[in-house]
C-alpha cells in the first residue's frame, strides 16, 4: 500500500505510482472499480485476449468539439483521452515526460503522438451505467475556470441498445452508410440487414423517393436525396445539412459506381472525410452477397491489401488465352489490380504478339521478358517479390483457369485471416490456395485420390464443409503472402548456395517432393515443414473450385499417349464455381460462395490442420514435427527466435 503526497492530484498520484511497476501492462481503476462493465470488456481489461494494439484500452473517453467535449463509449472508437478504467502499457506512462504527467487529457495527447492510430486511446464499450453518470468528473476546465459544455450525441436508450447487441454479437459495433439508387436496394439490402445483426447503425441514402420501394427485411433508415430535410435555401440538395443530421459517425459509406450518381456521391463523401470508402460497379452488385460475411474490421481494410496478379508463360498461347480471359470475365467489385506477365525467353511468336495486344482495364500492367532461359523454377520464384507487408500476389501458370468469383474468395478470406480479428490472424498462414485438392501428391507410394468433405465426416468433425489448413502449397492458382515468399527467397538462396546443407540433403522425410529436382515446390515444402506454416484452401460440394488446372504438356507434364494424358488430366481438372444468373429477384442470387459452417468462414481455431500426407493433425505436431526436423539437421536444440529470419532458422549467424 501506497500514500501519495496532499499536494498531489489523485491522477498525478496514480501516474507517478505507475512508474515504479515490473509489468507489462497496468490496470487502473476509479473508485467505482470494475462495475457495471460488461463481460466481454472485463475479459479485455484484464488482458485474457492479446491486444491488438500496445495502446491504452477502456470503456469510457472524451472526444473535443469546438466548443465542448462528448463523453463517448462506442465500442471501436478512438477517443482524445481515456478515463479509468483502462488497461495500457507500463511504458506508455513510463516514458511520459514529468511534465505532461498530470492529467488523463495529457496522457491520451501522448498517446496521440506514438502513430498507433487510435488518437488517445481506443474505446471499448460494454457500459451498462449512463454516460452522465461519470462524465462530469472528468469535464476539462476551460478559460475562466468554468468546465467546458459536455454534449451528449447520442440518446441513452439508442446507446444501450446498441451495446448490447454488439456485446451479444461480439462484434465491435461501427455505423456504416450505404449509398445505393432505388433499383439497386434489393442487392444491398442484405448486406445492410447483416449489419444490423450486428449491432451496427445503417442508414441507405437513395436517389428518389422511399415510398413504394422493397420492404427490407429488417429496420433500416432510409434516406432520399429529394427530402427537403436536407434542401438548402435554393431547394437544393446540401451534404453538409444532411450530415449535421446523421448523429453518428460514419465509418464505412458503401458506394455504387454510377455517373448519375456519382455528383451526389462525392458531396456526400467529402462531409464524412474519416470513412472508408467503398465503390461497387453496378454490374457487380448481384454477386455480393458473400460481403454480409465480413465484419466492421474487414470493411474499414477493404482497401489495405494490395493484390498484383502474376501470370506465368512460355509457349502455350492457347493456354494464355484462356487464363487471361478468365481473368477479364472475373469480378473484382471495384477494386485496381496490377497485372505482371512474365514470358520466358523461350515464348513463341504468338504468344509475344498476344501480351503485347492484351489490354487490362483493372490496374495497371508490366511485361517481363527474359532474355536468358530460366525454367519453371525461376520463373515461378522471380515473378513477384514483395514491397511490403500489404503485398499479395496470386500467382498463375499460364495452363490455370479462373472462376469469374475467384477474386471474391479472396477478398473475403484475405480480410478475415489477415485482417480480422486479432483470434483469426496467424503468423503461420502463408497463403490461399483458389485449388480445391482432388488428389495427394506427397505420398511416398504414389498420388491419392483425396475428398475432403468425406475425411473429415469420417472424423467426426462437426462441419464436414469447413475450409481447412493444410502444408501443401498450391501451384494451381494461389495467393501468397509477403513475409513467407520473402522468407522463401532467402531460404531459396542458402539451400541453391549449399552453405548449410548439400543440395541432395533430404529435408523433409518421407515425401515424393524430394525427386522433384526442377521443382520450387519442393523448397517450400522443406520451408513449410520446417515452420510448421499452413495455406488454406476451399471445400465447396462437388469440388467446386475458383480455379483448375488443364494439366497441358509444359515442363512438368510430359507428351504421353492420349489415353493417359486424358484419364491423368480428369483426376486434375475442377469445375469452376460459375457466376449465379442475376434474376430480377428481391434478393441477390446465392454465389456458393457462403455454402460454408453457419454462412460464414470459421474461426481460425475451428480450421482442421491437414500435414504434407493428408492426415488430420493438431498444430502442436505440425510445429514439433518441424522443430524436432531442424534440430536433427543444425544440431540447434533451441527454437528460432525470430520470425522469417532464414539465418535464425538455419543457425547461420
Amino acid at each position: 500500500m501506497r500514500f501519495w503526497s496532499p499536494s498531489l492530484e489523485e491522477e498525478q498520484a496514480v501516474l507517478r505510482a505507475v512508474h515504479e511497476v515490473t509489468t507489462d501492462w497496468v490496470l487502473l481503476l476509479d473508485e467505482d472499480g470494475l462495475a457495471g462493465l460488461s463481460a466481454a470488456v472485463l475479459d479485455r481489461l484484464l488482458l485474457k485476449e492479446e491486444p491488438e494494439l500496445a495502446a491504452p484500452m477502456g470503456p469510457r473517453g472524451v472526444d473535443y468539439h469546438l466548443d465542448g467535449i462528448t463523453c463517448i463509449s462506442s465500442s471501436g472508437s478512438s477517443a482524445a483521452f481515456l478515463v479509468p478504467p483502462m488497461v495500457l502499457p507500463t511504458t506508455t506512462v513510463q516514458s511520459l515526460p514529468s511534465l505532461y504527467a498530470h492529467t488523463w487529457s495529457a496522457l491520451g495527447g501522448y498517446v496521440s503522438l506514438s502513430g498507433l492510430n487510435v488518437s488517445g486511446g481506443l474505446v471499448l464499450g460494454g457500459l451498462s451505467v449512463p454516460l452522465m453518470d461519470w462524465c462530469p468528473r472528468y469535464t476539462p476546465v476551460g478559460s475562466g475556470g468554468i468546465p467546458v459544455p459536455v454534449h451528449d450525441s447520442q440518446s441513452l436508450g439508442e446507446t444501450l441498445q446498441r451495446h448490447s447487441t454488439a456485446d451479444q454479437t461480439g462484434d465491435a459495433a461501427g455505423i456504416l452508410i450505404f449509398m445505393p439508387s432505388s433499383h439497386d436496394l434489393r442487392y444491398v439490402y442484405p448486406i445492410a440487414c447483416a449489419f444490423r445483426a450486428k449491432g451496427h447503425s445503417v442508414s441507405i441514402l437513395t436517389h428518389g423517393h422511399v415510398e413504394g420501394l422493397h420492404d427490407a427485411p429488417c429496420q433500416l433508415s432510409l434516406l432520399s436525396f429529394l427530402s427537403s430535410a436536407y434542401a438548402d435555401a435554393g431547394g437544393l440538395f446540401s451534404p453538409a445539412l444532411f450530415a449535421a443530421q446523421i448523429s453518428d459517425e460514419v465509418d464505412v459509406i458503401f458506394s455504387i459506381m454510377s455517373e448519375d450518381f456519382a455528383p451526389k456521391s462525392s458531396a456526400v463523401i467529402d462531409a464524412f472525410p474519416l470513412a472508408t470508402i467503398i465503390h461497387i460497379p453496378t454490374e457487380d452488385l448481384p454477386y455480393t452477397d458473400w460481403m454480409t460475411a465480413l465484419d466492421l474490421a474487414g470493411w474499414k481494410n477493404w482497401h489495405t491489401p494490395e493484390i498484383q496478379l502474376s501470370v506465368i508463360t512460355n509457349d502455350r498461347p492457347d493456354s494464355l488465352r484462356r487464363l487471361l480471359s478468365s481473368l477479364n470475365n472475373a469480378r473484382y467489385f471495384g477494386d485496381h489490380l496490377n497485372l505482371r506477365i512474365n514470358v520466358e525467353q523461350t515464348a513463341d511468336p504468338e504468344t509475344l504478339r498476344m501480351v503485347d495486344d492484351f489490354r487490362w482495364t483493372h490496374g495497371s500492367m508490366f511485361l517481363h521478358h527474359r532474355v536468358v532461359h530460366g525454367g519453371l523454377l525461376t520463373s515461378v520464384v522471380e515473378s513477384w517479390y514483395p514491397h511490403g507487408n500489404d503485398s499479395y500476389a496470386l500467382i498463375l501458370e499460364d495452363d490455370v483457369e479462373l472462376s469469374p468469383l475467384f477474386y471474391a474468395y479472396l477478398k473475403l478470406s484475405l480480410l478475415q485471416y489477415r485482417y480480422g480479428k486479432s483470434e483469426d490472424r496467424s503468423p503461420n498462414l502463408f497463403g490461399i490456395s483458389l485449388y480445391q485438392q482432388k488428389n495427394l501428391e506427397l505420398r511416398p507410394e504414389g498420388r491419392h485420390l483425396f475428398n475432403a468433405r468425406s475425411l473429415f465426416e469420417d472424423a467426426g468433425i462437426p462441419h464436414p464443409n469447413t475450409p481447412y489448413l493444410s502444408q501443401i502449397p498450391c501451384s494451381w492458382g494461389a495467393l501468397y503472402f509477403p513475409e513467407h515468399w520473402r522468407e522463401f527467397h532467402a531460404y531459396l538462396i542458402a539451400r541453391m548456395s549449399e552453405d548449410v546443407w548439400p543440395l541432395r540433403e533430404t529435408v523433409v522425410p518421407d515425401v515424393r517432393s524430394n525427386r522433384w529436382t526442377r521443382s520450387w515446390k519442393k523448397y517450400f515444402i522443406e520451408l513449410v515443414y520446417l515452420r510448421g506454416y499452413v495455406m488454406l484452401y476451399p471445400n465447396y460440394p462437388d469440388y467446386a473450385s475458383l480455379s483448375t488446372n488443364h494439366l497441358e504438356v509444359g515442363s512438368h507434364v510430359k507428351d504421353v499417349p492420349a489415353e493417359v494424358y486424358l484419364r491423368k488430366k480428369k483426376l486434375f481438372n475442377l469445375p469452376l464455381m460459375p457466376l449465379p444468373p442475376a434474376e430480377d429477384a428481391f434478393q441477390s442470387p446465392p454465389t456458393g460462395l457462403l455454402e460454408l459452417p453457419n454462412g460464414s468462414l470459421p474461426s481460425w481455431k475451428d480450421l482442421p490442420i491437414l500435414d504434407l500426407l493428408g492426415d488430420i493433425v493438431a498444430k502442436e505436431t505440425v510445429w514439433k514435427r518441424g522443430s524436432e526436423r531442424r534440430a536433427e539437421l543444425t544440431g540447434c536444440d533451441e527454437p528460432p527466435v525470430q520470425a522469417h529470419d532464414v539465418p535464425d532458422l538455419l543457425c547461420v549467424q
